[in-house]
Parts: structure tokens; C-alpha cells; sequence
């Protein structure tokens, strides 16, 4: 997402407090786009479901989208990094023409191996065959995007990606309100997925324009995932290592089930996720200034590599590359700080708010500070990621995941005041590695550097 950091860069140059608001809401939109437009979408419905559905389906369909979106996350994971990879590779050859043939191959794996494992998991649920179709539709099509968003950041188009994650919103919303009247449940899922639809089909409309080929199929792309199985493993570590604890609390024993298989915590879901946004201010800033600050020094400091200028040439720009570093980590700091000290200081009137009950306040406030260090973990990990640390990050995931999911499961085995200990914990213990491998790979960067340069 740099290319695109930079496009928006260029509207805080204008000078207008306007222009730099809509390059923020850009920004904060493009970083956070499917997530937040579905936690909005699934609010927006739940204030009119007294009028479409009955309790028990808004549930359904409210747990159906929770389920497609982790579970799509998890799943695309495997892809999404080393088609990042590859992307980049083939753009710093030259070879723009690779896209959207890699776009395609991917596209055909996620479609052909994920529906029989979603219709598989789907049809374990006491839901209609329709009901059912139409979630294993919504799922490959979540994937679909989750693959998209990789492939569109090369256009640097953030207005497309903007309209059309809004665009898709409101007809998900007006779709789903509309067709539930005369078709009960499965109108709310068909009106919900029409509009995901539009968002995944807007997009790939976007990238043909950008990369027309002729070509549909890259036999090359798969060396990728021989040569860079970290990346694979990665993605799918790190993300089911943020919905961890989700499902151990949907398996908790004081969980509660709509229907079979479907569960939900009410206690824990409701903070975790309001939590959750209180970090989209800092995604938005990470895409806008610290990670196109970063990568400027970062792409000087190994040209004058490159370049076999002086030792102490390259060691000055290495200081200005720590320095940016440092920079951006208290910007982050100062500025998701003050918003989760604020949030936990107005947690009461923000739990009401949510019509979320008191006894909810306090998991809110540890799932605060948990989103807090959460946020400055995958900060690291993408810094991490720019020294090609593959194994490092792919450490620091599996600790996550670990610790996530045994912090969360000894939690579930004590008092409700205990909740979004686990959560917390583990993030704090993430970043304490992540960040100790990113220290010591700074302070010796040159001999990684150097050593890792071939012989002869």
C-alpha cells in the first residue's frame, strides 16, 4: 500500500485543512475498507432487524458474516503475501503485464479450492440449502476481494477503491433491508452479498482497465510458493492468530449457540471489536506519512549500497533510516495513545452507547490496550518485512497464535474480569520478540547487510 501512501501524500502538500481530512478518510478507508465497511454495514442493519427479521435470523446472518469474514481472512492468508511478493518482483522488472495474469491464477485457485471447504464447513450448520448456497457464495466472494485489494494498490487509485467499498456498502445495506420483506432470511444474505459483489466486481473492472492481457493463467507464480513458504505459512498463522480468540471463546463454556454450529460470545465479541476500531486512526497514518517516510530513507540507504559509495556514507543514511524508524514509532505511540487513553475514560458512555451492558466495561478497556499493542505489532512486522526478515515475522506469528490462544483459553477458565487478559497478554508478548529481532537486526544491519551479499 506505499504506492498508494504516496499518491495521498501529495494531496497533504495542497495546504487545505479540507484536502488533508479527505486524504486521511482515504487513507483510513483504503487500509481498513472491508473490515470497517462490514462492522458498519452490520450496524446499520441491526438498528432496523426488529423490522426485517426475527431475532434468531439477524443472529444467524450476524454470525455468518463474523464466521466468513475470520475464516476468509485465515484462508486467503496463504496466498496473499506471496502473491505480494511476486507482484513486486515482476513490477521492479518491468513486467506489468504479470498482474493481472497472476490476479486470474490466484483468483481460479481460491474459487476452485474454496468452495467445496466452505460448502463443506456451511453444510455442517442447521441452515436452509439456499441460506447455505448463498454463504458459500459470500465467502469466495470476501476471498475475492481480500485478493483484489493486493492487486489494486499497484493502480494507486484510491478514489475507485473508496467508491466502490461505498457504493457496495449502501447497496448491501439497501439489498438486504429491501429483499428480506418477502424473502425472510435468504433476502437478507442475497440484498448483503449483491453488494459485495459490486465491491469485488468494481475493482476487477479497475485492474482490467489498468493490466489488459491476454493471458489468464502464470505457471510461475506457484515457484513463489516453494521459494518463499514462509510467506504462505505467515499469512495463515498471523491471521488465525488474531481471530484466536474469538473461536476459543466461541467454544467456551459459557458460550451461547444460536443454532448448531453457530456460537457466539456476548460478553467478549461486542468490546473486542468496538476495540478494534479505535485503531483505524493509526492504519490510516502508517499508510499516509510513517510507512512512505520509512521506505524513502529505506530505498536511499541500500541505493548508496548499491551505488558502493563510501562506508561512512552509507552509515549516515543507516542514521537517518533509524531515525525516521524511531520517528514514526512515537507518532504512533503519541497519537494511538491519546485515543485509547480517551476511549478508556469514556469507556461507560461508549459501552451505553453500543447498548452494550456495564458489566462489558472493563473487558473493554484491557481490549483497548490490547488493540493498542496489537496495532504497533503489525507496525513492527511490516518493518520487519522490508528486511526480508521472512523467518523472524514467521516466529513472532507463531508466538502470537500461541500465547493467543493459550492466554484466551486459561481465561475462559476464570471469573468474567479475566476477560481480554489473555488477548492483551499475548500481544504484549509478541511485540516484546517482534520488537527485540527488530533492534538487533537495526543495530547490525550493515554486516546483515554485507554477509548476506553472494561471493565472487
Amino acid at each position: 500500500m506505499a504506492g498508494i501512501g504516496f499518491e495521498l501524500r501529495r494531496i497533504l502538500g495542497k495546504g487545505s485543512y479540507l484536502d488533508e481530512l479527505g486524504a486521511y478518510l482515504y487513507a483510513a478507508l483504503i487500509s481498513s475498507g472491508p473490515w470497517l465497511m462490514s462492522i458498519f454495514t452490520l450496524s446499520v442493519l441491526g438498528l432496523f432487524r426488529e423490522r426485517t427479521l426475527s431475532n434468531i435470523d439477524h443472529e444467524i446472518f450476524r454470525s455468518t458474516i463474523i464466521y466468513t469474514y475470520a475464516f476468509s481472512l485465515v484462508y486467503v492468508g496463504f496466498f496473499q503475501l506471496v502473491a505480494t511478493r511476486y507482484l513486486a518482483d515482476e513490477f521492479y522488472l518491468g513486467n506489468l503485464e504479470s498482474s493481472m495474469r497472476a490476479f486470474w491464477t490466484t483468483s481460479a485457485v481460491v474459487l476452485v479450492t474454496g468452495t467445496p471447504l466452505a460448502a463443506f464447513a456451511y453444510w455442517q450448520f442447521e441452515i436452509s440449502a439456499i441460506y447455505t448456497l448463498l454463504a458459500v457464495m459470500l465467502f469466495i466472494v470476501v476471498c475475492l476481494i481480500w485478493l483484489a485489494m493486493i492487486f489494486i494498490s499497484a493502480v494507486k487509485d484510491y478514489i475507485h477503491i473508496v467508491i466502490a467499498f461505498a457504493a457496495g456498502t449502501f447497496i448491501s445495506i439497501g439489498g438486504a433491508l429491501l429483499l428480506s420483506r418477502n424473502l425472510g432470511a435468504e433476502g437478507h444474505m442475497l440484498g448483503y452479498l449483491a453488494g459485495q459483489a459490486v465491491i469485488f466486481f468494481w475493482l476487477v473492472a479497475r485492474l482490467i482497465a489498468e493490466f489488459p492481457t491476454s493471458s489468464i493463467w502464470d505457471a510461475r507464480l506457484f515457484t513463489y510458493f516453494r521459494k518463499y513458504w514462509e510467506l504462505a505459512l505467515v499469512g495463515v498463522i498471523y491471521n488465525l492468530a488474531i481471530w484466536i480468540d474469538k473461536i476459543v471463546f466461541w467454544l467456551a463454556p459459557d458460550a451461547r449457540t444460536i443454532v448448531p454450529h453457530f456460537r457466539t460470545h456476548d460478553f467478549y465479541e461486542g468490546p473486542i471489536f468496538f476495540a478494534y476500531l479505535t485503531i483505524v486512526p493509526t492504519l490510516a497514518i502508517f499508510l499516509m506519512k510513517v510507512e512512505t517516510s520509512f521506505y524513502d530513507h529505506y530505498r536511499l540507504y541500500y541505493a548508496k549500497i548499491m551505488d558502493n559509495l563510501p562506508l561512512g556514507t552509507i552509515l549516515e543514511e543507516k542514521d537517518r533510516l533509524v531515525e525516521s524508524l524511531h520517528a514514526s514509532l512515537r507518532e504512533i505511540l503519541i497519537i494511538q495513545g491519546a485515543i485509547t487513553c480517551l476511549c478508556i475514560a469514556f469507556a461507560p458512555e461508549i459501552i451505553a452507547l453500543a447498548q452494550m451492558t456495564p458489566i462489558q466495561i472493563p473487558i473493554y478497556r484491557v481490549a483497548l490496550v490490547g488493540a493498542f499493542l496489537q496495532v504497533l505489532l503489525s507496525v513492527v512486522i511490516i518493518i520487519l518485512f522490508y528486511f526480508d526478515l521472512r523467518r523472524d515475522v514467521l516466529i513472532v506469528s507463531a508466538l502470537f497464535l500461541v500465547t493467543n490462544g493459550i492466554f484466551s483459553w486459561l481465561s475462559t477458565r476464570m471469573d468474567v474480569a479475566f476477560y481480554g487478559y489473555g488477548y492483551c497478554y499475548s500481544c504484549f508478548t509478541a511485540l516484546l520478540a517482534a520488537y527485540w529481532i527488530l533492534d538487533w537486526n537495526i543495530r547490525n544491519l550493515e554486516y546483515i547487510t554485507f554477509a548476506r551479499q553472494p561471493i565472487g
